[in-house]
């Protein structure tokens, strides 16, 4: 007895051993002789670095023909190839490219951006491995429903999404015009059902009225083909009435093609760059305006978190080159631009290809644009909610400034208080990186010394933000709106 439990001990050893050797050389090692009617030792051995591609691509065959042969079920070339291609791609970590397995896919995509579908109207993307909402569109059933951006989606008709890709996610809220589908969000640990019906999105991205005291309104709701036309005609038909200043409504707006977000900026600004783009570290490219726009009057441009990529192209033109002032919140900080490709052996990506830069040559990507005026938004919120959540709210009271690893009723409070107003934080009553960083913000947005520490002053101006936020629910107020009217009647 006491020899075989030695020899059981030494192939224990020896498997452990065996692994080890396995896991630390990078080699694909099998050993169970005679079980596929060979030798039984088959060593696909990874080759390191991008010295030798073709041997890199030899292997990779080697190792789909040794799943394809050996695994427990059926499985095609073809689901393979594409799991490698698809594999390729999420190397990238970057959420917005896209490994299509049919150019009919891919050609979907562009058909969304550029022209019309049937489904809800959400902009969404992949974010730390989450369904996350850019931007509902506007007038369209999920704007109507009250979804929001930053909003997580959970399940789309009780199927859970959480392993699902882009594309899977996106293929489950489109479908035929009244079909119904239901979707469960996560809003800041609060989970809500959206039952909506699915409807014809994309009808008109551009719409125009007129305000008092001579002030225009232009929105765009996305930049499809031919939004610039849309709002050539709307500026056109303002000039004719004699507007006297002009906003621009992009909140929500999620983006589209960047030419038509650029053909826009041209009939705004004067001669001088609109964006740059940039690849791999190097500016490739200068798009500037060609100085034919006539405009003597001022601009104001409402921008929130849920203004994205094409949208923050013409915020950044009209704020760095002075045509505009912003008013709103910080956008959302999608600055990369994605070029999408159909192959001929049948398949598609859309990838990643350039950053692109302000005319000051800054970058958005996870950044966003900060306004020239910071105000919050309440109006779609519920008034009554608000007023509850505010009196359970922590008195900032106690005398004294936290700062970085800082613990006590201040910090819980200022945490509720920014939490409310949309800035990442975690209600802890510990003075965090994260509620740092927000403190930071808050403090550069409402122009205070961003020295990331709670001094009174910082308490007392987040306490009166909490307080005009609800106060603008309340009382169903477009308060960005508001402040931009205040601007052009100066």
């Amino acid at each position: 007895m006491g020899s075989g439990k030695s020899r059981k001990v030494v192939k224990v050893v020896a498997f452990v051993i065996v692994l080890a050797m396995i896991l630390s050389s990078f080699s694909f090692v099998m050993m169970i002789p005679g079980l596929f009617g060979s030798n039984g030792l088959v060593v696909y051995a990874a080759v390191a670095g991008d010295d030798d591609p073709d041997q890199q691509m030899k292997t990779l065959r080697a190792y789909i023909e040794y799943i394809k042969e050996n695994y427990k079920d059926d499985v095609t070339y073809q689901q393979l190839i594409n799991g490698a291609f698809e594999g390729v791609t999420n190397s990238l970590e970057d959420p917005y490219s896209v490994y299509y397995e049919t150019n009919g896919q891919a050609e979907d995509f562009v058909e969304a951006v550029a022209g019309e579908y049937s489904g809800v109207g959400l902009s969404i993307e992949i974010y730390d491995g989450q369904c996350r909402v850019v931007a509902p569109i506007s007038g369209t059933p999920a704007e109507k429903s009250g979804i929001k951006a930053g909003d997580i989606i959970k399940k789309i008709d009780g199927a859970d999404v959480s392993s699902k890709t882009l594309d899977e996610i996106s293929a489950a809220l489109r479908g035929a015009v009244g079909t119904k589908v239901t979707v469960t969000i996560d809003r800041s640990g609060q989970t809500l059902t959206f039952p909506l019906t699915r409807a014809v999105i994309k009808t008109v991205s551009v719409n125009s009225k007129m305000l008092d005291n001579k002030i225009g309104y232009i929105q765009i709701t996305s930049f499809d083909s031919d939004s610039h036309e849309e709002f050539d005609r709307a500026l056109e038909g303002l000039k004719k009435q004699g507007i006297k200043g002009l906003v621009i409504d992009e909140r929500n707006n999620p983006g589209g093609l960047i030419s038509t977000a650029l053909s826009i900026a041209n009939q705004l600004m004067a001669k001088g760059p609109m964006m740059y783009t940039e690849h791999k570290g190097e500016i490739i490219e200068t798009f500037s305006a060609d100085g034919s726009a006539k405009i003597d009057f001022p601009i104001v441009m409402l921008v929130n978190e849920g203004s994205a990529s094409a949208s923050e192209i013409l915020a950044g033109a009209l704020q760095d080159s002075k045509t505009a002032k912003l008013v709103g919140t910080t956008t959302f900080g999608k600055g990369i631009a994605q070029q999408v490709e159909t192959f001929s052996e049948g398949f598609g990506v859309k990838l990643s290809t350039l950053y692109f830069l302000t005319p000051s040559k800054k970058k958005i990507d996870h950044i966003g644009l900060t306004p020239d005026y910071v105000v919050a938004d309440s109006s779609n919120s519920e008034a009554k909610a608000l007023v509850e959540k505010y009196r359970e709210f922590a008195p900032m009271s106690e005398k004294e400034k936290p700062s970085a690893g800082s613990v006590g009723l201040n910090v819980f409070g200022a945490q509720q208080r920014l939490s409310m107003l949309g800035y990442a934080v975690k209600v802890s009553g510990t003075m965090d990186d994260a509620t740092v960083a927000a403190v930071k913000k808050f403090q550069k947005e409402n122009g205070l010394y961003a020295g990331g520490v709670l001094d009174y002053t910082t308490m007392s101006i987040l306490d009166k933000a909490a307080i005009n936020y609800i106060t603008g629910a309340n009382n169903s107020r477009d308060m960005q709106l508001e402040k931009a009217i205040e601007l052009l009647k100066k």
